[in-house]
């Protein structure tokens, strides 16, 4: 296995311990539903604040979207070695 498979083995399995841990989910949570209680609430000629709120949404999926691609490629990798031993 080369070092670097081995790195982003690691990495994916450091992925899912974010991924899973209750703190970080919490603050996905609280930040993912504070964002859409405050899109409702604004006026649609509020551009510039619903905006705001939406860029903030996307960038901590986007966030979460890595975690879970890292989870899944060290997973790919870490099969990958077993399988060729």
């Amino acid at each position: 296995m080369t070092k670097e498979k081995n790195q982003q083995i690691t990495e994916g399995k450091h992925a899912q311990e974010l991924l899973d841990n209750p703190l970080l989910v919490g603050a996905f949570n609280q930040i993912l539903n504070d964002g859409y209680q405050k899109w409702i609430s604004t006026e649609a000629s509020a551009k510039e604040e619903r905006e705001s709120i939406y860029h903030t949404q996307v960038g901590l999926l986007k966030v979460k979207q890595i975690l879970v691609a890292t989870v899944e490629n060290g997973k790919i990798l870490e099969q990958e070695v077993k399988k060729n031993g």
